[in-house]
């Protein structure tokens, strides 16, 4: 899918580069450095953004949101977002029983008061999932029993 630039100057003009920089003041007057969440900026061609912690984008703009979006992600996964402890999401799905580790899907919640954080992680076994929360202590969501039948009914 095209996207449609909004329309006006380019990024390059002056007075362009003048309105960025008071939509990025603007963005960012208010914003505690421990808050993130995406900002959009003002651009005069295809899509701009940065994080309201200060955290600006490789490039000015970018041809469609995804790539913005994608910026904006690895920022939180580099710099905010605490990385995966195995060992503890192993630890819990033993506790609770869910079986064999199967994977591990980070929580993300957004809020107006508190911005984007991390929540927990989904963790999934063979037999169950189960929720863990950043301080470790898991939160016990279901059980599943596999599929055994021999023959399916039609």
């Amino acid at each position: 899918m095209t996207s449609i630039p909004e329309l006006g100057l380019d990024d390059s003009v002056p007075d362009a580069q003048w309105a960025r920089e008071a939509q990025k003041q603007l963005n960012t007057a208010s914003a505690e450095s421990d808050r993130h969440e995406l900002a959009r900026l003002t651009s005069y061609e295809g899509y701009a953004g940065m994080c309201v912690c200060g955290f600006e984008t490789p490039e000015l703009s970018y041809d469609s949101i995804g790539p913005l979006v994608q910026a904006i992600r690895e920022h939180l996964e580099r710099d905010v977002f605490p990385a995966v402890d195995e060992t503890v999401l192993i630890e819990e799905a033993e506790f609770f029983r869910i079986g064999k580790l199967i994977g591990y899907h980070r929580l993300i919640e957004t809020t107006e008061e508190h911005g984007t954080r991390h929540v927990g992680w989904l963790v999934a076994g063979v037999e169950g999932s189960i929720r863990v929360l950043p301080d470790g202590h898991g939160q016990f969501l279901g059980r599943w029993n596999a599929f055994a039948a021999e023959r399916q009914e039609g």
